[in-house]
């Protein structure tokens, strides 16, 4: 499935899922009945994965949706970025810092559960949380690998992007030159220059972009961007967040109601905001 990286409006952008389906399936029902929806477009924002034993059915679903919808798309996440470089579903080799990271940071079990027929992971012994990855990569159909392994860092629109976290005032390069690099999927230090000092300078990891996640203050302060506003999602708010840079509307983490829809009819139209729970 080759996935749009630029969309045309009406859009509805839908938070992090966690393997939520069955708010996905509520919220879809809801915006259903809006008359912007035979012509909407969906930009879903990542975190298809984990916190759920119903990842897999939440993926094919997402999957559905983007297919009967033409024009629509999904961002990485970071929960999504941490399984594809764990398990290798790019097909080429693990990353060390993955395989570790997703092992202690993430809630990786629901995923095991969800794709392996309830099985958890074991750690030990020594070795055993690598067969463990290389065994979920197995079950999980082709497409979802593909499918998660191709997801774009960000999608734009005319009026406003779509990613994960938010663009960084930590780095020495302009607005432009981070959308490049997130159209590239291009995060090097040579590159994105971080300012001496900052944060993103003294924790600079290669392997995990601060616009998908690593800098999880961006999603509510992210560096502006003229004539654009951001859509993201990553940081739980208690109901959708807007301003004039960016609007943010992961309302439910994976872990509790209601998920949150954001129609945009246009480029300087204002946001309307749906929920699964009414």
């Amino acid at each position: 499935m080759n996935l749009p990286t630029t969309v045309e409006y009406p859009l509805i952008a839908i938070g992090d899922l966690h393997g939520r389906v069955e708010w996905l399936n509520k919220l879809i029902a809801r915006l259903e009945q809006l008359p912007e929806w035979p012509s909407a477009r969906l930009v879903f924002l990542g975190d298809l994965v984990d916190r759920t034993d119903t990842v897999k059915q939440l993926v094919t679903r997402v999957m559905e949706l983007i297919a009967a919808k033409p024009g629509s798309t999904c961002v990485m996440g970071n929960h999504d970025l941490a399984l594809v470089n764990a398990a290798a579903l790019h097909d080429r080799p693990a990353s060390e810092y993955w395989v570790k990271r997703y092992g202690g940071a993430y809630d990786h079990k629901w995923t095991f559960r969800s794709y392996l027929d309830g099985h958890s992971p074991d750690y030990l012994p020594a070795g055993k949380w690598t067969e463990e990855l290389q065994r979920l990569k197995a079950a999980m159909p082709a497409e979802h690998r593909e499918f998660l392994a191709k997801l774009p860092w960000m999608v734009e629109a005319t009026g406003h992007i779509f990613l994960h976290n938010g663009l960084s005032p930590e780095l020495d390069c302009p607005p432009s030159v981070q959308l490049e690099c997130l159209r590239r999927k291009v995060w090097d230090r040579g590159v994105v220059n971080p300012r001496f000092g900052t944060t993103t300078d003294r924790l600079f990891t290669p392997e995990y972009p601060v616009w998908i996640g690593a800098d999880r203050k961006l999603s509510a302060n992210p560096l502006p961007i003229a004539g654009k506003v951001q859509i993201t999602g990553h940081e739980k708010v208690p109901k959708p967040d807007a301003n004039a840079v960016r609007i943010r509307i992961d309302t439910s983490g994976g872990v509790a109601e209601p998920l949150t829809g954001c129609l945009l009819r246009g480029p300087a139209e204002p946001p309307v905001f749906m929920f699964s729970n009414g």
